[in-house]
């Protein structure tokens, strides 16, 4: 990815999904909200976390490009901290495996993969 986008060479207004299984997604929420207020707060990017019992969750990002890939590095650097917290709690030999998937809408698919797959390739 083009470094210059990440530090705002491209601001547009962008509404991004990510899945998540729903245990990893109370790392992210925090208690009392405090986790996911705070990345909203430092990233400017709107957080929604879907409700519900449904072993996945639905996490959406909204705002200026550089807000959500700020907000989006926050919630693997959460995730991380989470994971490095419990391996040390644990005897657990390897790190558990954390699966995010971004939802693409249909319409986007063909921007993102690129003519000939180039943009896919790049990422």
């Amino acid at each position: 990815m083009d470094n210059g986008v990440i530090q705002g060479g491209l601001n547009v207004t962008l509404t991004t999904w990510l899945l998540m299984h729903g245990k990893e997604v109370g790392s992210i929420i925090g208690k009392k909200g405090e986790s996911v207020k705070k990345m909203c707060e430092e990233s400017g990017a709107l957080i929604n976390i879907s409700e519900g019992n449904c072993p996945e969750q639905i996490i959406t990002l909204a705002g200026p490009t550089n807000a959500i890939f700020k907000a989006f590095a926050m919630i693997i650097d959460k995730l991380g901290e989470d994971i490095s917290n419990s391996m040390t709690n644990s005897t657990a030999a390897s790190r558990p495996q954390v699966t995010l998937r971004l939802v693409v809408p249909s319409s986007q698919c063909g921007s993102l993969i690129g003519k000939g797959g180039c943009k896919i390739k790049e990422i």
